[in-house]
C-alpha cells in the first residue's frame, strides 16, 4: 500500500470538487500568519465573534489555550468540556438533542456521513478553504491529501481535515529489557519464533509477554504489529494481485490468530487484552515485557510522565528500549494511519453565518500553519510551560516540558499541546512547522519505521460504510478475540467470513473495487 495511491485517488476528487478553486489553492500569502489573522480579526467588528467549540480533552473553564486564541483573534469560545474516552457518546448525544457546535471535531469519515446525511452539517465548499486557508490546503494537498475523502460525503465537502504528522509513522514496539534479562534472554527478540521463546522464559518468572490496546481497546490495535508479521493488516483495505479486499478477511489473518490462539493457551498472553484494561500501567510495572503502542517520548528520561520515568519509580533498574517490529512468514510491520487525521466540521447554522466560518477558518489557519502559532498552542510559555534541553542548540538539541505542566492530560486540558505535534483545539500542526520544532522526535520516529496505511487512508471512506462498517467491526473484534481466547476454534474463521461478506463486506469490497478502478483508469 504507497501514498502514491492517495495522489491519484485526491486527482480525482479535486477534479468534482474544486475546478475553478484550485488556482486559489496554490496561492500564497506573503504576510506572516499571525500578522495576518490579527489585522483582520481588527477589521470585522470590536465585538468578539461567539463560537461553541466541541473537541475533546480540553476540561478546564477558562483554559490556558482558550483565553490565548479569545484574545488574539477577537472572538469568545463556549466551549464544550469533554474527556476523550467520553467525546463520541456525547457528541453523539449532544446533537442528537438538538444542540449543534458551530465547530466540533468528527472523528472518523462514517461519522461525518452520519451528521451530513441527518443534516446536522453546513456545506464547507474547497474554494472556500482555498480562498480562506491557501498555506492549510496546499499543505494537506501535498502531505495528506487523502484527507479529502475523510471530509466528503453524497459529492459535497463538510469540513476540514486536520493534519496528522504522527500518521507517517508507526507506534513503536518497546520491550522491558530489563526483565528479558531477568528471564535469561540478551537478545531483544526480533522474530515469532524469538518472540515465542521469551514469552516462554518470562512465563517462568511470573511475567505475561504481552497484552493489546490503545485508548478505549480501539478496533484498529488488536494486536497491530503481529497481524502484519503473516501479511495482513485487518481491517484495512489492501490490494492483492490488483484486486481490493480487505485484510480482516484473508488467510493471513487466520495463520496470525493460530498463532495468537496458541500464545493465549501457553499463558502467554494477558487475560485483560480483551479489554485493553491498564495496559500501559501494566507494562510500567513491569507485569508486561511488550509493549505494541510505545512512542519515541517514552524514553525521555527528563520528563517526569514518560513511560520509563514511571517505570523507574517502581523498579529503579527497568530499562526499556525500541525494537524492529517483528518478522513473520508475511514480512512486518504496524498500523499507521497516514498523515491526514480527523475532520473539523461546522454546525448547519453556519450554512447562513460565513463569517463566523471564515473566522474559525481564519484562525486555524494562522495556528496550524505557523510557527508562532505552535509555540503559542502547542509549547505555551517558554520558562513556565516548556524549556529547551540545551539553551545553546535549542531546538535542535531538543525541547523539555516543564513541571508541573509536563503531565499530557493537564496540558491538553488547559489548552495545550505536547509540545510534539498537538495541540486541543485546532488538533494537529502542518509537518512543516512541527518538524522544525521537533528534529530529535522525528529522527527516532524513522527508527523501524514500516509503516501500513489503508489504501484509501481510513477504511470507513466507502458509501455504505454507514449502513454496514460499525457491524462489521464489531463482528471482527468479538469474532478474533473469541478465537484467541479459545472460546471459539480457529475453524471459526471459516464462518466469519461467510459472515463478513453476508453482513455488508461483500457490498463494501465493490464499492472499494470500483473506487480503485476509476482512480487508476481501469
Amino acid at each position: 500500500m504507497k501514498l502514491k495511491g492517495y495522489r491519484n485517488v485526491v486527482k480525482l476528487t479535486l477534479i468534482a470538487m474544486l475546478t475553478a478553486s484550485v488556482a486559489a489553492g496554490c496561492s500564497q500569502s506573503n504576510e506572516k500568519p499571525g500578522a495576518t489573522a490579527a489585522n483582520n480579526s481588527q477589521s470585522t467588528s470590536d465585538k468578539p465573534i461567539e463560537i461553541s467549540w466541541m473537541v475533546p480533552q480540553l476540561t478546564e473553564e477558562n483554559a490556558y489555550g482558550q483565553k490565548l486564541i479569545e484574545e488574539k483573534f477577537t472572538v469568545k469560545i463556549k466551549p464544550y468540556l469533554i474527556a476523550y474516552a467520553d467525546y463520541p457518546q456525547k457528541q453523539q448525544i449532544t446533537l442528537g438533542g438538538g444542540e449543534i457546535p458551530d465547530v466540533m471535531l468528527v472523528l472518523d469519515p462514517v461519522s461525518l456521513q452520519k451528521y451530513a446525511s441527518q443534516g446536522l452539517l453546513a456545506e464547507v465548499p474547497v474554494d472556500t478553504i482555498a480562498e480562506n486557508m491557501p498555506k492549510y490546503k496546499e499543505a494537506l494537498d501535498k502531505d495528506a491529501p487523502q484527507g479529502w475523502y475523510y471530509s466528503l460525503s453524497d459529492g459535497k465537502n463538510y469540513g476540514v481535515t486536520t493534519f496528522y504528522p504522527s500518521g507517517r509513522f508507526n507506534a513503536k514496539a518497546e520491550w522491558r529489557t530489563d526483565l528479558l534479562a531477568k528471564a535469561g534472554i540478551d537478545k531483544i527478540p526480533a522474530t515469532i519464533d524469538e518472540m515465542t521463546a521469551a514469552f516462554e522464559a518470562l512465563k517462568k518468572i511470573g511475567v505475561y509477554g504481552l497484552s493489546s490496546g490503545a485508548p478505549g481497546n480501539a478496533w484498529f490495535a488488536l494486536f497491530k504489529q503481529i497481524f502484519p508479521a503473516y501479511g495482513t493488516v485487518p481491517p484495512q483495505w489492501m490490494l492483492k494481485a490488483d484486486v481490493v479486499v480487505n485484510g480482516a478477511i484473508q488467510p493471513e489473518a487466520k495463520e496470525a490468530l493460530t498463532q495468537l490462539a496458541d500464545w493465549y493457551q501457553k499463558g502467554y498472553i494477558d487475560p485483560d487484552f480483551i479489554t485493553g484494561k491498564e495496559y500501559r500501567e501494566k507494562f510500567i510495572a513491569g507485569k508486561l515485557a511488550y509493549y505494541d503502542y510505545g512512542g519515541v517520548l517514552d524514553l525521555d528520561e527528563t520528563n517526569e510522565s514518560s513511560m520509563i520515568s514511571l517505570a523507574k519509580k517502581t523498579n529503579p533498574d527497568a530499562k526499556i528500549e525500541f525494537a524492529p517490529l517483528p518478522t513473520g512468514s508475511g514480512g512486518q510491520g504496524d498500523w499507521a494511519w497516514g498523515a491526514a487525521g480527523n475532520i473539523i466540521a461546522f454546525g448547519k447554522q453556519l450554512d447562513k453565518d460565513p463569517e463566523k466560518m471564515k473566522k474559525v477558518m481564519e484562525i486555524l489557519e494562522a495556528t496550524t500553519m505557523s510557527e508562532e502559532g505552535f509555540l503559542e498552542l502547542s509549547l505555551g510559555k517558554q520558562g513556565e510551560h516548556w524549556d529547551y534541553k540545551d539553551a545553546g542548540q535549542k531546538q535542535a538539541g531538543g525541547i523539555k516540558l516543564l513541571a508541573p505542566h509536563d503531565n499530557l492530560d493537564k496540558r491538553y486540558g488547559m489548552g495545550l499541546g505536547d509540545g510534539a505535534s498537538f495541540n486541543p483545539f485546532t488538533r494537529q500542526f502542518a509537518a512543516e512547522v512541527a518538524d522544525k520544532w521537533n528534529p530529535i522526535i522525528v529522527e527516532q520516529s524513522k527508527q523501524y519505521n514500516m509503516p501500513k496505511v489503508d489504501l484509501f487512508g481510513k477504511p470507513d471512506v466507502l458509501p455504505s460504510a454507514g449502513k454496514y462498517w460499525a457491524d462489521l467491526l464489531k463482528l471482527k473484534d468479538e469474532t478474533f478475540m473469541s478465537i484467541i481466547s479459545g472460546a471459539k476454534p480457529v475453524s471459526y474463521f471459516d464462518t466469519f467470513v461467510k459472515l463478513w461478506n453476508e453482513q455488508g463486506g461483500e457490498q463494501l469490497a465493490k464499492e472499494a473495487n470500483e473506487l480503485y478502478k476509476q482512480v487508476n483508469n481501469k
